[in-house]
């Protein structure tokens, strides 16, 4: 499944599922946020610095609710650890007569 902006997901589910979209990883204190490229320049160009402040960038107009959710979608153990692909053993039977 292709990941999407946390703003995005939340503010219009079914729009900008361009395949390819460039999103980029910001850290605001320990959380680690999935934006799209124009998200992320606003929250840049509005002083953004804390998760809170992103939270509240983000809000309805008329709630509550914020469309930047809680829970990290990414830790950042999965941006910093790139899985290297060891070579795969020829297997228990490597030298079994064939």
């Amino acid at each position: 499944m292709q990941q999407r902006c946390e703003v995005c997901e939340n503010f219009r589910p079914e729009g900008d599922l361009k395949p390819g979209r460039t999103l980029e990883a910001v850290k605001y204190g320990s959380r680690l946020v999935l934006l799209c490229r124009a998200h992320a320049g606003i929250a840049e160009s509005s002083g953004v610095t804390s998760f809170e402040e992103l939270r509240e960038l983000y809000t309805e107009s008329d709630g509550l609710r914020s469309y930047v959710p809680r829970r990290a979608r990414i830790a950042p153990a999965d941006l910093t650890s790139r899985r290297k692909s060891a070579a795969r053993s020829a297997g228990r039977r490597a030298n079994d007569a064939g």
